[in-house]
């Protein structure tokens, strides 16, 4: 019966190295992100892409919280924690454009297109990343006998570039160390105000 385990064991291990071999690679949950909670702001209130963060923001383990003073409330500090960050949207747009149109003056193409330009903020105001931008485009032949079709179509179009323009801020959102939670003017001052704090220690 042991030897049975161990046989089925080691073809499991097997079957897995085989996998990777072969460029297959076992999906991997979502990584952990150097800041605890988040705000998001400057979106409408009805933003399907606030939305869709929202919950993959959640799904990664930070906490979206309505504002500074809730997050600093969460983390029970005496004020805003580093922690915290503060996600606000300069434009957030989702537009369908005539690109070319018969000589009838009938649209022929259409282009659909998503797109959102934000900042990052610390707790404290000071920016961590500068005003980005993430816009994607894709055409969409027209035709007004099947219009109900082709809005459907674009609709799809929308929230598959809207999914994708969520992973790339949150692969942005990723990409950011502990070490830049804290604003450089905080870093530079303790050190300062530690070497104060021991010169009069002195006197």
């Amino acid at each position: 019966m042991q030897r049975r385990h161990l046989l089925t064991g080691l073809s499991a291990t097997l079957a897995l190295a085989s996998l990777g071999g072969c460029g297959f690679q076992l999906r991997r949950g979502p990584k952990v992100m150097a800041f605890r909670t988040i705000q998001l702001t400057g979106f409408a209130s009805t933003s399907p892409l606030a939305s869709e963060l929202a919950r993959a923001l959640e799904a990664s383990g930070v906490d979206v919280v309505d504002s500074t003073l809730q997050a600093t409330q969460a983390a029970s500090a005496s004020q805003v924690p580093t922690s915290h960050l503060v996600f606000e949207a300069l434009r957030d747009s989702r537009d369908l454009v005539v690109v070319t149109k018969t000589a009838y003056g009938q649209v022929r193409d259409m282009s659909v297109r998503t797109g959102v330009r934000f900042r990052i903020l610390r707790g404290d105001g000071s920016e961590l990343l500068g005003p980005t931008q993430v816009d994607l485009a894709r055409d969409l032949s027209y035709n007004e006998r099947d219009a109900l079709a082709k809005q459907d179509e674009a609709a799809a179009l929308q929230r598959s570039m809207q999914t994708d323009i969520v992973n790339q801020v949150l692969r942005r959102l990723a990409a950011i160390q502990p070490a830049q939670l804290t604003s450089p003017a905080a870093a530079t001052a303790a050190p300062v105000s530690a070497v104060h704090a021991a010169s009069q220690a002195g006197r």
